[in-house]
């Protein structure tokens, strides 16, 4: 494969960044991009001129609409009496635009056409056929970011994906695709066999020992599967939304309309593509949109309901379809032929099991009977492998817990770890539910052993391909910790001293955890160590998130066996070594493009203006996200904890301002925070983020210090940054 860096002029750039090239100019110079990372900036850039004048106007309702026809199939956008813009105004846009591009190109030519510059974040990944088969050999070119050009050979890294894989990207899912060689050029190359029963593959590249990785600004490099006749597989692009969920909604929302586009008579596309729109685009949208969905479903119905010998998938995609759009008439249709028709289905059966669930635990409050008429339903249901089944499992092993029944925990227990992709951070909870009873305790410790051995081997199948192998290490110790904790104590209980010893102290050096340090004094202090358990309490008083009395109350409580000197100077200490186990975590990235909201007052602000020269807690969260909600009263008590000094809060919200967002923050007691509407999705892009509640910290310069900080650990991530 021969790569060119010799770059098109700077007209040539400046009309594919207009689109007003011919289609054989285009089609070079798209080839050309596809190798060259500083052209690409440099037509980036020269569209984000071209949008100055755009920017000027009140493009947002204009915009709905634009998505919204788009979505009901209109390809025809016509000028409507709401855009209002005025001429003078429009031309010092256009100007500035034209002054913008006119300097970049400049700049362009100042720079020649040198290769690849040590500034470059991310690399430039190709894969070839991009649209292959299932079991296709694909071959692997990479031109290197700056951090990976001095390596002889890296890694590429995939997450490989198949027709059954749930939602998200928990558990072991990561393998090594190949190792990529440098070659003459400077580029890498490589080689892959895609397993046959993978639709979509997601990759990212890094050094040998994985210190350093190029994740494509967390985009990933991504792979869909296609038919001989080029055609993107079904299967593939449900997979790639799924493994889109929680990464990046947008993707998702644009996957799904091309599954609509690639197969409009499938009714479980455009069930998803109903669901994401509500997501992606807002219920005001979504609603607006909802006229055609139905429209396209009485269609449907009228087509398929007197067909016979339809498809479980086609039966179970017009069911999905009617609950989608709230059509509880053909609901119960496409329901009652669903159970009747495929009575094995893993759908049906979890269905037959929630209404098990309602009938004996809800009504008649036996769940000895509940797990009695389960068992024939669980049999069935189980040979299909259907990633339901973990749900299924679940539920049953709740029912278990709250009816404190060892026989049915001893039967779940294994059922859930069987069907469940194996993620260490439910060990703790499930072992000590087990710890509870005496006949269970050896299935709790073993449990808690296994799950500590798999974070302590650091298995890279568990490693985000956004991760480094460092970051996953602390990833792994954090959530190690607990577990620690949790098997020292029930080896100390069942007499095995020293070795609960060992283990207590191994959890007390795993990281800062307050919850983990008083249940480790609580044992030290059982067990009579008085100094052990004093430099485990002053470890929690010099956490901000802790009370402000608790370290006044254990001095109290203490100074009969203890000075005060010793208490002040193990205070001292742990603030040290909490603010280094909090900047451990610390992974900085910059944030790029435009960072617009509106204030409660419609007031337009940006957040890099409202963020210089503070340290600032960023959190995402939505009225209709219950766990956002809950979190609101922390996040003020926080405000409050750091008023006074450099440190802020600013909150993001997913929806415009109303009474009822009003409402529901006097509710939470969190009227004092600073609310801000996303109106653009310009913060959600920034951050690359999709999920409520979602928290970040930023220093003082604007720089993501810490991403996806747990609400507890905010507290000390900010006095971390203070100075």
């Amino acid at each position: 494969m021969m790569w060119s860096f010799r770059h098109p002029k700077a007209d040539l750039l400046a009309g594919f960044a207009s689109r007003t090239l011919t289609a054989d100019e285009h089609r070079t110079v798209a080839q050309h991009l596809e190798a060259c990372i500083r052209c690409r900036e440099t037509v980036a850039a020269l569209r984000a001129v071209g949008d100055l004048a755009s920017d000027a106007e009140p493009s947002d309702a204009v915009l709905e609409r634009i998505l919204a026809s788009r979505s009901a199939g209109v390809r025809t956008i016509l000028p409507t009496d709401d855009i209002s813009v005025t001429a003078p105004r429009r031309s010092r846009a256009w100007v500035a635009g034209i002054a913008a591009a006119a300097a970049l190109l400049t700049i362009f030519l100042i720079r020649g056409s040198g290769e690849v510059s040590a500034g470059e974040r991310t690399g430039h990944l190709r894969l070839d056929p991009a649209r292959p088969l299932p079991g296709a050999t694909v071959r692997v070119s990479y031109a290197p970011s700056a951090g990976l050009q001095g390596f002889d050979s890296l890694l590429l890294r995939a997450r490989f994906r198949r027709p059954r894989d749930d939602s998200y990207n928990r558990g072991p899912m990561q393998q090594r695709a190949t190792v990529l060689h440098r070659t003459r050029g400077g580029l890498f190359s490589g080689e892959f066999r895609l397993p046959d029963s993978v639709v979509f593959a997601a990759f990212a590249v890094e050094s040998s020992s994985g210190d350093v990785i190029d994740d494509n600004d967390e985009r990933l490099w991504e792979l869909v599967t296609a038919d001989p006749a080029g055609r993107l597989l079904f299967e593939a692009l449900v997979q790639k939304q799924r493994d889109l969920m929680g990464r990046n909604w947008e993707e998702g929302l644009k996957t799904v309309r091309t599954l609509t586009t690639l197969y409009p008579d499938e009714p479980q596309a455009w069930s998803l593509l109903s669901i994401y729109e509500r997501w992606v685009l807002g219920d005001r949208v979504a609603d607006s949109l909802l006229a055609g969905h139905r429209r396209r479903f009485a269609a449907f119905h009228r087509e398929r309901s007197e067909q016979h010998s339809l498809s479980a998938a086609t039966v179970s995609g017009m069911l999905s379809y009617a609950i989608a759009i709230d059509d509880s008439g053909t609901r119960s249709f496409w329901l009652t032929r669903l159970e009747r028709e495929f009575p094995d289905d893993p759908d049906v059966l979890f269905r037959r099991e929630n209404r098990l669930l309602h009938e004996h635990i809800a009504q008649r409050k036996n769940p000895r009977r509940y797990f009695a008429d389960l068992e024939p339903v669980w049999a069935r249901a189980e040979p299909s492998g259907d990633r339901i089944l973990w749900l299924f499992a679940q539920n049953a092993l709740v029912q278990a817990r709250e009816a404190h029944d060892t026989a049915a925990l001893r039967v779940w227990i294994p059922r859930l770890r069987r069907v469940q992709r194996r993620t260490p951070d439910m060990a703790a909870y499930w072992g000590k539910v087990l710890l509870q009873y005496q006949s269970l305790r050896h299935m709790g410790i073993e449990w808690l052993r296994d799950e500590a051995h798999l974070l302590a081997q650091r298995s890279d199948a568990y490693r985000p391909l956004t991760a480094s192998a460092p970051e996953q290490r602390l990833t792994n110790r954090t959530a190690a910790q607990p577990i620690l904790a949790e098997l020292a104590n029930a080896l100390i209980q069942d007499g095995d001293t020293g070795a609960g010893l060992d283990t207590l102290r191994l959890a007390a050096s795993y990281g800062w955890s307050p919850t983990v340090f008083l249940r480790v004094a609580q044992t030290w202090a059982a067990l009579g160590d008085t100094r052990q358990a004093l430099e485990m309490y002053a470890r929690i008083a010099a956490d901000p998130g802790s009370p402000p009395g608790f370290g006044d109350s254990i001095r109290a409580a203490t100074a009969p066996q203890s000075s005060a000197a010793p208490w002040e100077r193990w205070v001292r200490e742990a603030r040290t070594g909490m603010r280094t186990a909090a900047l451990e975590s610390a992974t900085p990235r910059s944030l790029t493009g435009p960072t617009r909201l509106l204030s409660s007052t419609g007031e337009a602000r940006r957040l890099n203006d409202l963020s210089r020269g503070h340290v600032t807690v960023v959190a995402f969260w939505s009225p209709a996200c219950w766990f956002s909600v809950v979190d609101l009263a922390a996040l003020q008590r926080i405000a409050r904890q750091f008023s006074g000094t450099d440190a802020q809060i600013v909150t993001i919200v997913d929806r415009p301002f109303s009474d009822d967002l009003r409402h529901l923050l006097r509710e939470q007691h969190a009227d004092d925070l600073p609310v801000f509407y996303d109106h653009r999705g310009d913060a959600r892009r920034a951050f690359v983020n999709f999920a409520t509640p979602a928290y970040y910290v930023l220093d003082a310069t604007g720089k993501v210090i810490f991403s996806h900080s747990a609400l507890e650990s905010i507290p000390r991530q900010v006095a971390a940054l203070l100075p």
